[in-house]
């Protein structure tokens, strides 16, 4: 879907639904599947403080400057990763992602969809590493 189309036919209507959400005291946190960097301008126009974005994949760096005053950002550390990679690995991500997009707050650690194939000790150590590392300081 162009960029075009995606502001005609998709964001409206799913905008629409977040905005009832939140009247109704929830906050939203969809599920955003695929690159949603093109999008995230777009993304942005919802009230500030009451959506988190679960991202599956997008550029982390750019989400952050876009959403940073607006929307909390959640995911990160891609599924793939969690599944073949070694537990260094997946703390080196999280390193990445608590330095890049954790600064400020509005960033939740996570994977970028659920862990049912990860390896137990990769699940442990982005759990660990996150409780150790990613404590927010004043």
């Amino acid at each position: 879907m162009s960029i075009d189309q995606y502001k005609k036919f998709y964001w409206p209507g799913f905008r629409a639904l977040m905005i009832g959400l939140i009247e109704a005291g929830l906050y939203p946190c969809p599920l955003v599947e695929g690159d949603y960097t093109s999008r995230l301008e777009i993304m942005s126009d919802v009230p500030p403080g009451k959506v988190c974005y679960h991202f599956e994949q997008v550029d982390f760096e750019k989400a952050k400057a876009v959403l940073k005053d607006v929307a909390c950002i959640r995911g990160g550390v891609p599924i793939t990763l969690m599944c073949t990679g070694t537990p260094e690995d997946v703390k080196a991500r999280c390193k990445e992602m608590i330095d890049i997009v954790g600064k400020g707050g509005g960033y939740i650690m996570s994977t970028g969809v659920g862990v049912d194939d990860a390896k137990e000790e990769n699940v442990r150590a982005l759990i660990e590493f996150t409780k150790e590392y990613g404590v927010y300081k004043r």
